[in-house]
């Protein structure tokens, strides 16, 4: 299986294609942005990855709070705060274009896939966090675009769900197994799970996307694993403000990556033995590890009431959303938000703006 994205092929027998995932690490400062471009380039990356998203469609205001850098904040706020202005994209896009790398960025909602698509973005990454959400799964897939999936903190059968409801409109599919902690300790990355995935979906290039500290040694057992598509986070310094600096490698250890993956590369063409460090293999059975739970509770997304919605109303696209359930109960699972719009169910009972929809709110008891 192989899947070209610009001028570069991904899959058996080409060179592993290496994304340095920029995220928000940018701090709101394109010049920053720019920077950290420069130094996916001078390392040897294939792309620069970014975030697209609207902050109002991430979480419901009733979302709650998060630490980080020792400060207690409304998730809620910060992700407004956050958002990749959309007058930046086509000046970074240029700018990766003048540089000679990839530009992609990670979709997270319908209003997102569609401004990169008036953009002309080349490919498409889905979030772990979105693995379940099939609305946004299927609305990506019919762009007809190469999609870059990732699969943290998910089961085996939510894999199949997600991997099948796109293949029904798009076979481009690269996906990677990752860990979604913030570092990843590397006792839990369970690079075993790249073997089992393969073998399931041989029609799907597979991949990794490292969330440890170490620039090397959990990327090269990936590759010795069959891992086709790397993807890390980088900083310009871990010192800067900001949730994912911290344990994103700097422009130093992305080159050390870099070098890493593609002398293993180099061995695995010539047959050489590589030693890969065992901490990293850990199971080979996809299901979330105990130190996802929280960030999977948290940041995967279910069906909540965008406004008040009276007994007796209908259920509408304007009055419901795909949302990450925060500090929330779930809701019903992102697959039904469709049906509920086109049964045109009526709730039983008053939902409050920011609550989860359940099925008691719409079976009479």
């Amino acid at each position: 299986m192989k899947i070209r994205i610009e001028n570069k092929t991904i899959g058996e027998d080409s060179p592993c294609f290496i994304i340095a995932e920029i995220g928000i690490n940018h701090n709101n400062d394109i010049n920053i942005a720019k920077k950290m471009i420069d130094a996916a380039v001078e390392a040897g990356c294939d792309a620069a990855k970014f975030q697209t998203f609207k902050g109002k469609l991430m979480y419901p205001k009733t979302a709650g709070t998060y630490e980080t850098d020792g400060n207690i904040l409304n998730i809620y706020e910060v992700m407004q705060k956050i958002e990749l202005p959309e007058e930046w994209i086509g000046e970074l896009m240029a700018y990766c274009k003048k540089k000679d790398i990839i530009f992609l960025s990670s979709v997270s909602d319908i209003w997102s896939v569609d401004v990169m698509e008036k953009y002309g973005m080349d490919a498409y990454k889905l979030t772990s966090y979105d693995t379940t959400n099939i609305p946004l799964l299927e609305h990506t897939a019919k762009k007809d675009k190469p999609i870059i999936m990732s699969v943290g903190a998910a089961y085996m059968n939510e894999v199949d769900e997600a991997i099948r409801s796109i293949k029904r409109y798009n076979n481009n599919l690269i996906a990677m197994h990752c860990v979604t902690k913030y570092p990843a300790p590397l006792e839990y990355c369970n690079l075993n799970v790249l073997e089992t995935l393969r073998l399931a979906y041989p029609d799907v290039v597979w991949g990794y996307s490292d969330h440890t500290e170490d620039p090397i040694k959990a990327p090269v057992a990936a590759v010795v694993k069959g891992a086709r598509i790397i993807e890390k986070h980088i900083t310009l310094d871990k010192n800067m403000k900001g949730a994912d600096q911290r344990f994103a490698v700097n422009p130093e250890q992305l080159k050390q990556m870099v070098n890493a993956i593609r002398e293993a590369e180099e061995k695995i063409k010539n047959g050489e033995n590589i030693k890969v460090e065992e901490i990293v293999l850990g199971s080979s059975e996809k299901k979330p590890t105990e130190i996802e739970m929280y960030v999977r509770d948290f940041a995967y997304r279910s069906v909540f009431a965008l406004k008040d919605i009276r007994e007796g109303e209908k259920i509408t696209k304007d009055n419901i959303e795909v949302l990450r359930n925060g500090e929330n109960k779930p809701g019903l699972p992102p697959k039904y938000y469709n049906l509920l719009i086109e049964k045109k169910c009526k709730v039983v009972r008053d939902i409050k703006e920011g609550n989860p929809i359940v099925w008691d709110d719409l079976l009479q008891g």
